[in-house]
């Protein structure tokens, strides 16, 4: 080989190991921060893309459901939440700035999860078997004249023991007891135990004339085009009863936000926590997972101020937190079967 051959071979070999040398020095880039939404993953997207884009963190969603398993954690109920405190999933993350946002039945007492979309568990009823005043409160359901004609979900459902737990906490022991076996025995000899949406069909197309559901499933049936599959337009066909609007209030419970407990993208989940609880953020919540605010200084969306206005409950959903085996007890011995149906 000539000289200038091997000197132009070994300047290559010299400039090939200065770029793995650069390679290796470089700073890996990080993975995307992840949260979980658990009514499928597309509804949450807008609501993350726009703190991607306000934060320039990249951000995966996926739909695990009370997994505790990603950066930011979204939990469906207080019930899950006081599960992922007590089993350490999640880190504290406690600030006056949050407290001041979220009001204290909404959030947990020592800082582990703050309530970031409050959801509402309201009777609905065909409109065409049922007059609006006639369902003003969950005692009205105990009424012998709907024997047969009220739709359940099943007791195991966490949506139903936090509402029968909340009765504990207001009326006593007793009175939740006289409320369970009514309901039930309204829901006929061999009730048929469906989820949410199923039941909000069963009342659209007249089969059942009342249940009571989480509000937002509504608006994932007309999000989903359901309607047109089904023939049924809701709005003209299932009403929306407001309860104990004298008293208490409608019952209601959030979805709560916390941070994993052990994550190294603490200070980048706490942005999407932060971002989550500002205004905008609850804005676009509203908007597109139909819940409504924890802010007071925010309005619902649109599709849900269709539904009209109501006072909620101010019960401390910590209040809660004991009374669930109560609530189970009770639902095993009126019969209330608890089988998950979905």
């Amino acid at each position: 080989m000539s000289r200038s051959l091997l000197r132009r071979a070994l300047l290559g070999v010299v400039m090939s190991l200065g770029c793995i040398g650069s390679a290796s020095s470089a700073t890996p880039a990080q993975p995307p921060l992840t949260v979980n939404w658990y009514h499928q993953a597309v509804y949450l997207r807008p609501v993350i893309d726009a703190f991607t884009k306000q934060s320039g963190i990249p951000v995966v969603v996926t739909d695990a459901y009370d997994k505790f398993d990603t950066d930011v954690i979204l939990v469906s109920d207080f019930k899950g939440l006081t599960e992922g405190k007590k089993f350490n999933h999640f880190e504290p993350i406690k600030s006056a700035e949050l407290d001041a946002i979220v009001p204290s039945r909404w959030r947990d007492r020592d800082g582990y999860w703050y309530g970031v979309a409050v959801r509402a568990r309201a009777v609905i009823y065909n409109k065409a078997q049922v007059k609006p005043d006639e369902i003003r409160s969950y005692r009205d359901l105990m009424d012998p004249k709907w024997q047969g004609k009220v739709a359940l979900r099943s007791a195991a459902n966490v949506y139903n023991r936090s509402l029968l737990a909340s009765m504990i906490v207001h009326e006593g022991h007793d009175a939740a007891v006289e409320w369970a076996r009514s309901v039930r025995r309204n829901a006929g000899a061999n009730p048929q135990y469906s989820g949410d949406t199923g039941n909000i069909w069963r009342v659209a197309s007249g089969e059942m004339a009342l249940s009571f559901v989480n509000t937002y499933y509504i608006a994932y049936q007309v999000a989903k085009g359901v309607e047109k599959e089904k023939g049924i337009k809701l709005a003209d066909t299932v009403g929306v009863a407001w309860l104990d609007q004298d008293g208490y209030g409608q019952h209601v419970n959030v979805t709560g936000v916390g941070v994993r407990s052990g994550t190294t993208r603490k200070e980048d989940a706490l942005k999407l926590v932060n971002f989550l609880l500002s205004r905008k953020g609850q804005a676009l919540l509203s908007e597109h997972v139909f819940k409504y605010p924890v802010r007071a200084d925010v309005e619902p969306s649109a599709t849900l101020k269709a539904y009209g206005e109501f006072k909620r409950d101010d019960i401390n959903l910590n209040d809660l937190e004991y009374h669930y085996d109560e609530a189970d007890a009770i639902y095993r011995a009126v019969g209330w079967r608890a089988w998950q149906e979905e």
